[in-house]
């Protein structure tokens, strides 16, 4: 036992040291989301630390709530910035933390589903997934529910195990947070129902201490989304929530993209390509324990979210929603570890599994490592962060701004176009105009409402023909840097 807890220190201090990798980084990339939760974190620091009122950036002419899920981690960035001062690493040492808690609880959940060497492997395949060590230091919220949600499935399997009412609050309280971080949590609750069944058939619907854990665990969340959707119909802002279209329809059955899409981040994001192998062995010779049963119910879960959330979660770009796969796979393989560790070696047929396991194993770690170093080799600070300062050295400080947004629509469906990362950069309020929608007479209605200067997409001027000559003809531009030009807008009547 202590080989096995030394092997557990050793994997757990590496997977630490690689995730600190990241912590020196400021909010330097162009990402919407990082950016929007600085910006949330930031406003909660200079204007109201009111937990229930997050307020954005792309506010307009408005005091800037905002729907999105419950801003505990922003409103935790910014009390750091009160404690410590304004550091924008504050927010990836918080989630640093989350991440190593989340390694110790999936640990735990290994090592009392399986036996010492398959807890290991399930270990250091879940501890060295790239999607992980990502949302490990992001600014994003996910590292905050990936916690909550792996210490619900560990605590309701202890529960269903002990029937302790300590399990059942940690695993309550778990799951009620796991929700309030990100809503899309909400389908583990298809893994316990799958997990009472197995155990409990359908006497379970009869048992008031399954009703009560629904309604402790949903409660919150519900009460919380319902608070923040009064913001999108007052206010018309959300993050991705009301603004968005995520649900698969009929076409989920004619387009091949979307399985296709689930099918990528799955294999090459989760899984790793040659992980399959050992997730197979696992469930066909480990198929009546405990281990695989709860990670194929975990997986079942996780795919029907991704099916019904099909028109986001098939996109590449979501990869990392296909985290909560990952407890599943884990479990799997090291059902697979163990079931080949069983064979006898006699056999010709043992001979082929065992060097079939081997060879998956070694597949995974490589798949994983060179991730992780592409990954850490593509992370570099945007000249897009150095532009906008620029620009801001010419716009007052409570003057609004227009930024050039993302796509109205994507095939038709309603998406969430707010642009964060240059008003984060220029430290500024204001508006965003998705790219469709740019045009001389939607201008003009922003400076109606207030926009003094127009931070405008080059690249995206190819939509409208023409419209890039006309605003040079009718705006005055200040700067140019990158893709990016900065106009200052004068209502018709006033310009010179």
């Amino acid at each position: 036992m202590k080989k096995f807890s030394l092997i557990f220190v050793v994997v757990f201090l590496l997977g630490a040291a690689i995730r600190m990798a990241d912590l020196r980084h400021t909010v330097d990339r162009p990402s919407w989301r990082e950016c929007d939760v600085a910006g949330i974190a930031r406003s909660f620091y200079r204007e109201d630390m009111n937990l229930f009122y997050p307020r954005v950036d792309w506010r307009g002419d408005g005091p800037g709530y905002a729907e999105m899920e419950f801003p505990f981690y922003p409103w935790l960035i910014a009390a750091g910035y009160k404690l410590f001062g304004f550091d924008e690493r504050l927010g990836r040492i918080i989630n640093f933390v989350f991440s190593l808690l989340t390694l110790i609880s999936f640990y735990r959940l290994a090592r009392y589903l399986l036996p010492p060497v398959g807890a290991i492997v399930a270990f250091i395949f879940f501890t060295f997934n790239p999607l992980l060590i990502n949302i490990s230091t992001s600014l994003q919220p996910e590292g905050l529910m990936f916690l909550g949600y792996v210490l619900a499935g560990y605590f309701f399997i202890r529960w269903l195990d002990s029937e302790a009412i300590w399990h059942f609050i940690v695993a309550c309280t778990a799951t009620a947070l796991a929700i309030l971080a990100k809503a899309p949590a909400a389908h583990i609750g298809l893994f316990f129902t799958l997990l009472l069944l197995g155990k409990y058939s359908l006497a379970a619907i009869k048992q008031v201490r399954l009703w009560l854990f629904a309604v402790v665990a949903l409660l919150p969340g519900a009460l919380w989304y319902v608070h923040a959707h009064k913001f999108w119909l007052q206010y018309g802002n959300s993050l991705g929530v009301s603004n968005e279209y995520h649900w698969a329809g009929l076409d989920l059955f004619t387009d091949p993209s979307f399985i296709v899409g689930i099918s990528r981040s799955e294999l090459f994001y989760v899984l790793m390509p040659t992980g399959i192998i050992l997730a197979l062995l696992g469930v066909f010779l480990k198929w009546r324990e405990k281990p695989v049963n709860y990670g194929l119910s975990w997986l079942f879960a996780a795919v029907t979210y991704y099916l019904i959330a099909a028109r986001t979660t098939s996109d590449q770009w979501a990869a990392y929603y296909h985290v909560v796969s990952l407890p599943g796979y884990a479990l799997l393989i090291g059902s697979g570890i163990e079931a080949i560790r069983q064979l006898k070696t006699d056999l010709r047929w043992n001979k082929a599994l065992k060097a079939a396991g081997i060879f998956s194993l070694a597949g995974i770690l490589l798949f994983q490592m060179r991730q992780i170093v592409v990954d850490a080799k593509a992370w570099k600070p945007s000249e897009l962060m150095n532009c906008a300062k620029s620009f801001a050295a010419m716009i007052s400080r409570n003057e609004l701004i227009l930024v050039t947004g993302g796509v109205c629509q994507d095939e038709g469906f309603p998406v969430a176009y707010n642009a964060s990362f240059m008003m984060y950069w220029a430290d500024r309020k204001g508006f965003n105009v998705c790219i469709e929608e740019q045009s001389l007479e939607s201008i003009a209605t922003f400076i109606k409402r207030g926009a003094k200067y127009y931070l405008a997409a080059k690249s995206t001027f190819r939509y409208k023909k023409h419209l890039e000559e006309d605003l040079r003809q009718i705006y005055p531009v200040l700067a140019e840097c990158n893709d990016y030009c900065l106009f200052q807008l004068k209502p018709l009547d006033v310009r010179d």
